[in-house]
């Protein structure tokens, strides 16, 4: 997976937030295959990634891997939870990521299937390889 194979994205913030229901638009969720492809295939020229929806980053988003670490959560494990909470779902808006380089560049990408499912779905290793 190559970043090429990525749509960019603005990301965008909803100053009070999504208090109010918005009206469904569809049903998308964090393409987690595309996200474990692109951190494997890539993992020697980013720092961090993380996920939200890009029109409400600020409120949504939260870091799933870096560099130092790799991924911050797993499903059903048993380590202590690392305050990391993003939304992967959505009704509304476009689920996405944010890439930190090492050179510090930062680029937004649209990463979603269709879907409702908001959990964490990390298919990677503690550690990219």
């Amino acid at each position: 997976m190559d970043f090429i194979d990525l749509d960019p994205i603005d990301l965008q913030h909803t100053p009070l937030g999504t208090r109010n229901q918005n009206p469904k638009l569809h049903d998308w969720q964090l393409d987690w295959q595309k996200v474990a492809a692109l951190i494997h295939d890539n993992h020697d020229v980013m720092a961090v990634v993380q996920a939200g929806l890009a029109e409400d980053w600020l409120n949504t988003q939260g870091t799933i891997w870096d560099e130092d670490r790799g991924y911050y959560r797993y499903p059903n494990d048993n380590r202590e939870l690392d305050d990391t909470v993003f939304w992967a779902a959505s009704t509304w808006a476009t689920p996405a990521i944010l890439v930190t380089f090492h050179n510090e560049l930062t680029k937004s990408f649209a990463c979603y299937r269709v879907g409702r499912d908001p959990d964490f779905h990390y298919l990677g290793h503690d550690n990219a390889e």
